[in-house]
């Protein structure tokens, strides 16, 4: 590991001795004046940018501690530190910096999509989830979360490769006997789509 930050809204000793000496007494003042270097507190703002707050430290001294440049961000999805990093123009406005995702992050919201999709047509009396042959369950949206992530790693840097293995995977959910829907799926005798196989074994 090159470097890292860790920010902290919670200090253990210092609720210790509020709960002790009482937060707004004279003695917690005293004690916290020689606690105050130790204090794990480095961080007092909104929760929700510390990450931010992280990212603008590793970025800002990473020239006068390690000689180097950091110009692409592993996204979680979270929008705002990459925001906040593209504003800063840390290294000068001709050095961009690059966001990637990542995969594991973004077939985890595939996922969870798919639940709100469940649970909100529950709500409005159209059923999708439940048990059975055609439903939204659990395993199903397990499933297609699953071959959605691998349409996005096997197929590294061809988005239209991308495209299409997404769209196989729809189409062969939603195919029946009656109403096949394959001709998104690949072909020949090894494909993982079980009507693509039976049609090059004839």
């Amino acid at each position: 590991m090159l470097d890292f930050s860790v920010n902290f809204l919670y200090c253990q000793t210092c609720t210790s001795a509020k709960a002790r000496l009482g937060e707004d007494k004279p003695e917690f003042d005293s004690w916290f004046e020689g606690h105050f270097g130790e204090c794990n507190v480095n961080y007092t703002g909104n929760p929700g940018g510390m990450e931010v707050a992280v990212a603008e430290d590793l970025w800002d001294r990473s020239v006068d501690r390690h000689g180097f440049r950091y110009t692409t961000i592993l996204s979680d999805g979270y929008a705002k530190t990459f925001k906040r990093l593209s504003e800063m123009e840390v290294y000068g406005p001709d050095v961009k910096i690059e966001k990637e995702e990542c995969v594991n992050h973004v077939a985890k919201r595939m996922k969870t999509a798919l639940l709100k999709l469940a649970t909100a047509g529950k709500k409005c009396g159209v059923v999708l989830g439940g048990q059975g042959y055609g439903k939204l369950t659990g395993t199903t949206i397990k499933t297609l979360a699953n071959c959605y992530d691998n349409a996005i790693r096997s197929n590294r840097g061809n988005l239209e490769g991308m495209r299409e293995a997404v769209f196989a995977t729809f189409f062969h959910a939603i195919s029946t006997d009656e109403d096949p829907h394959h001709t998104h799926c690949p072909e020949g005798a090894t494909s993982w789509c079980f009507y693509q196989r039976a049609l090059a074994k004839g």
